[in-house]
């Protein structure tokens, strides 16, 4: 009993230090701003609280995406319990576009050296098309408005964060971007760190504001718990990308076309069933604007026409006008990163042409030629009388290597040249060559 006793008093001495130690949670936003990163966040963000961290660092390195996704994150963040610290980071990272508005949300804002920040002007090919004034202003009420939203939201987050609402509204009215020393000069971030090291010594003893009150940060003992997205995570936000549902769309459309087309060929079909599965799952994830679908699928069809129709390139002209147009309506994104590059889109309009003025066109050609197996191929094949033909006109023949029973008149002798001109069930019927020739 009093070995016990001593052990479990060794135990808590032992385990008090460990049980003192301070956490904070280390977050990763890589890539786009889509729905799957934005849930992963956010429950991120509240598992650390609930789990009692001292603080939240979110790594990051994005483009930009989708507005929506951009303000889950931020309501998350405004709403923590705990500072949320995000940091550009590692060095060459960019917080770009819905990555600026997340860096302008955070309590402590701070960036590695060689990273950017800014480009926050909402983007849309269908605001883009609108008219401009002499200014070069947004002229269409659509566009002033959506523009006047985004600059309202970020200096409204400048404003709580006490940073630069000017640059803010720069950043959003005319997409300017700044280094890290720029950022640094114009009060957009808090501080430049090295690495994470450097970062966590330069927020010890730190005074954050939360709701009013400081907050001081204390981070000599802390340690680092990670929480990383899981595999389904994972797998769906590598395929909610703009450029990989294009490739989805275009590898179904493509397949199953082809199938159709040739039934029996089992790979095109199987291969573009697979990718319109991934497509039609990935379209839950980011919303997909249905005339960009129509006008992609409208693409493929004017390119297969070419092959049927002369039209002196002018098909192929409409297909390609059609599928850059189809491609940059396919995701109506409010915000840089959220789209697809015009380089992947050209890319794919070489790809698909290639494949459909290549194996497209050699399986029409298939498709004309004259059937040399089955019935319709020994119809008007030549052959060899292998006996003289019985006064019945019954005999057998020599055709393509093979012995046939055949049907003819009782002049045809052995070593006769003899022609096919028609076959029942297993039984030829045939003529001589010299009566045909006559």
């Amino acid at each position: 009993m009093k070995r016990i006793i001593i052990a479990a008093i060794a135990a808590a001495f032992i385990s008090a230090p460990l049980a003192g130690k301070e956490r904070y949670a280390l977050l990763k936003l890589e890539g786009s701003v889509n729905p799957i990163v934005s849930q992963y966040l956010a429950d991120s963000m509240k598992s650390a609280e609930k789990q009692g961290v001292r603080f939240i660092v979110i790594q990051l390195d994005t483009p930009g995406g989708l507005v929506d996704p951009m303000r889950e994150i931020i309501k998350a963040i405004m709403t923590s319990r705990v500072p949320v610290i995000v940091y550009t980071y590692p060095k060459g990272a960019q917080a770009a576009s819905a990555g600026g508005y997340i860096m302008l949300s955070a309590h402590v804002a701070v960036m590695a050296p060689g990273t950017e920040i800014g480009a926050m002007h909402p983007v849309s090919p269908l605001l883009n098309f609108l008219p401009r004034d002499e200014q070069g202003d947004p002229a269409g009420v659509m566009e002033k408005k959506v523009l006047n939203d985004m600059v309202a939201y970020a200096r409204s987050l400048a404003q709580k964060r006490n940073r630069s609402t000017a640059w803010a509204e720069r950043a959003v009215k005319h997409a300017a971007s700044s280094t890290y020393l720029e950022a640094l000069r114009e009060n957009v971030i808090d501080f430049v760190a090295e690495d994470m090291d450097d970062l966590l010594k330069k927020l010890d003893k730190r005074a954050v504001a939360m709701n009013g009150k400081a907050i001081i940060l204390t981070t000599g003992q802390c340690e680092a718990v990670e929480f990383p997205m899981d595999w389904k995570q994972r797998f769906l936000n590598f395929f909610a990308d703009p450029q990989m549902i294009l490739i989805l769309l275009v590898v179904s459309i493509v397949g199953i076309g082809v199938e159709i087309k040739s039934p029996g060929l089992i790979a095109p079909g199987a291969i573009g069933g697979v990718a319109l599965f991934l497509f039609l799952m990935a379209v839950r994830i980011l919303p997909v604007n249905i005339a960009g679908i129509l006008l992609i699928i409208l693409a493929v069809v004017l390119f297969i026409l070419e092959l049927k129709i002369t039209s002196y390139g002018l098909l192929t002209i409409g297909g390609v006008a059609s599928f850059v147009i189809g491609s940059n309506m396919l995701f109506d994104s409010p915000l840089p990163g959220g789209s697809i590059p015009i380089t992947t889109i050209i890319a794919m309009v070489v790809v698909v042409m290639a494949f459909i003025f290549i194996v497209v066109r050699a399986v029409i050609r298939v498709h004309k030629t004259q059937v040399t197996t089955g019935r319709e191929g020994l119809v008007g094949e030549a052959g060899v009388a292998l006996y003289d033909f019985e006064a019945q006109g019954r005999g057998k023949i020599l055709v393509h290597g093979e012995i046939w029973d055949a049907r003819g008149d009782g002049t045809i002798r052995k070593d006769d040249e003899v022609v096919v001109v028609d076959i029942a069930g297993m039984v030829l019927t045939v003529r001589k060559s010299d009566f045909i020739q006559q």
